[in-house]
């Protein structure tokens, strides 16, 4: 399937990672970290504008983020009701969305991306607000998608002996350990935000 879908980019291109996004984000098997890889790689030849690749991804992966959360915040009255060992999870997973709700959904996005379409769906039916969720889930979305993108930008021009795409992927690397940094001083100083 993904070579089948990753032939489609060049005509298809930023509509068909919007659509590979939006559906990922609600749980749909697909190889969407494997199509923003290839689109970038594309991007980084000049086959595809990269700004509009980017654009498409995060905006059907935010729009599949606020899908998954709305569907779940109208089905967490329904969650609360039931009993016995379902109950118990549902109460733990609250607990946690509590205690790191919005760090937990910015990291889930970019860092640990396969929690990213289930945080959507707990934080939506433990009754996380909205705007927070937004405020966490819009921003990861962007740097899962320029991550994504821009490794496979690199890898375009880092293997033809470029020095300076070397330089350029040795500048990414340090970054990407910056922003691990700074996510794990987020979890540990402000991890405990109320929903």
């Amino acid at each position: 399937m993904t070579e089948w879908l990753e032939a489609l980019l060049p005509q298809w291109g930023p509509l068909l990672l919007a659509a590979s996004a939006f559906l990922s984000c609600l749980m749909v098997p697909l190889p969407t970290s494997a199509l923003l890889i290839a689109a970038g790689a594309l991007g980084g030849t000049g086959h595809l504008d990269l700004p509009v690749l980017v654009a498409g991804a995060w905006l059907g992966a935010a729009a599949g983020d606020l899908t998954a959360f709305s569907l779940a915040h109208r089905l967490g009255p329904r969650l609360e009701a039931m009993g016995g060992r379902r109950k118990a999870l549902f109460d733990r997973a609250r607990q946690f969305i509590t205690h790191r709700g919005p760090i937990a959904v910015f990291l889930a996005r970019w860092l640990i991306t396969p929690l990213g379409p289930a945080s959507n769906y707990v934080a939506g039916a433990t009754g996380m607000k909205p705007a927070r969720f937004v405020a966490a889930s819009v921003p990861g979305e962007f740097l899962w998608v320029v991550t994504q993108m821009g490794a496979g930008y690199l890898f375009s021009h880092g293997f033809r002996g470029d020095v300076d795409a070397i330089g350029k992927c040795g500048i990414v690397i340090i970054l990407l350990l910056g922003l691990l940094w700074l996510a794990h001083h987020l979890w540990h100083r402000h991890g405990r935000p109320t929903i």
